[in-house]
């Protein structure tokens, strides 16, 4: 085992993540449960009647739900869903424009910003978040929220800040479905989590196999557009937080016109880099061709290359699990990294001193 890390050694493990972030990831489909519930309690909701786009504002680990549901439900809801990671917004939003505003913490200084913009172009708005300071703020405006338990790390509550948003708009009347089709997930995220989770040794577990594989290495993942472009997003913010290293992604065919031109030879750089190709499983479709023909032409100019076929019944099933995957594969390659998966510190630093100005 790299660096004398036995994967299979579940005390070693919970000794070297005091913050319990390999639990977290396992509790994964009792969380999307969990917030499926939160959604249907939700009261109060906005109309729906003239609503012309959904824009979701948040940042970091609040901010990802909003890939989900813009790459799952656009088509679904028949309007544009936009993700917004800034201070501001577009001043094209207005009270056509349903604003859901997600921050773990609720005290997340771009989010609370936009809120403001949101405000004076009199969107509808729904918050999801523990408290804070946007939890104040709904209550002192009277927006409709949601409250999700606190305690976890953002990027450890997924579920709690993008799926209760989905129930939102079936409740108002934007969605039919997918409520049936998210319990549909947690049954199929459960048995992932057997699949990948801490007792299934490293013989059986795809997960710490490929995390064995990354040791030493720099992660560059690319999906296949659409949900597995959002998968590896995730993938390369998980492998910056969880396990401390560096990772970076794209998305084909667009790396197919410029990044994998790149790759030119192989290298002291290029030889610590492992591809990773997210692609969905019997996906017959000409970007399917393009990942085999670019992995063939990779092999070559990188340390590796590893394509996996992301399988499920449908599309949600097929983003939710490779997400869980590459959560999972992230925590191990923390452990083999000698790191604590928990903290962020740079980011810590980075509020402080954020502070003081």
């Amino acid at each position: 085992m790299a660096d004398g890390v036995n994967l299979d050694d579940v005390m070693a493990l919970e000794e070297r993540d005091p913050g319990g972030m390999l639990a977290a990831i396992e509790s994964f489909s009792k969380q999307a449960a969990e917030a499926l519930r939160l959604g249907r309690d939700a009261l109060d909701l906005p109309s729906s009647e003239g609503l012309k786009n959904i824009a979701f504002v948040g940042m970091g680990g609040s901010a990802i739900g909003g890939d989900i549901l813009r790459t799952l439900l656009e088509d679904a809801v028949g309007m544009p869903i936009t993700v917004h990671r800034s201070y501001r917004l577009p001043s094209l939003l207005g009270p056509d424009t349903l604003a859901v505003f997600v921050s773990y913490s609720g005290n997340t200084e771009e989010t609370l910003s936009a809120l403001e913009d949101a405000v004076y172009l009199r969107c509808r708005i729904f918050a999801i978040t523990t408290g804070g300071e946007l939890l104040e703020r709904a209550r002192g405006h009277r927006f409709p929220y949601t409250v999700v338990p606190g305690g976890l790390q953002p990027r450890a509550a997924l579920a709690y800040l993008s799926l209760p948003a989905t129930v939102v708009l079936e409740k108002m009347g934007l969605l039919q479905g997918f409520a049936r089709v998210a319990h549909e997930t947690v049954d199929f995220l459960q048995a992932k989590r057997e699949d990948w989770g801490r007792l299934t040794p490293l013989a059986r577990n795809f997960a710490k196999q490929l995390a064995t594989r990354l040791h030493g290495k720099i992660p560059v993942i690319y999906g296949t557009e659409g949900i597995l472009s959002v998968a590896a997003y995730r993938w390369k913010c998980q492998f910056n937080e969880n396990s401390k290293n560096p990772a970076f992604c794209h998305t084909l065919p667009e790396m197919n016109h410029n990044e994998i031109v790149g790759w030119h030879v192989q290298d002291d750089f290029s030889r610590r880099v492992e591809v990773i190709m997210l692609v969905e499983e019997d996906d017959a479709s000409r970007v399917a061709k393009r990942v085999e023909v670019t992995a063939d032409i990779l092999q070559d100019k990188v340390g590796g290359v590893t394509v996996i076929h992301v399988g499920g019944r449908t599309r949600t099933e097929k983003l939710f699990s490779a997400i869980h995957l590459g959560d999972f594969v992230s925590g191990y390659l923390a452990l083999l990294n000698g790191v604590d998966p928990t903290p962020v510190e740079s980011i810590a630093l980075l509020k402080e001193r954020m502070a003081q100005e």
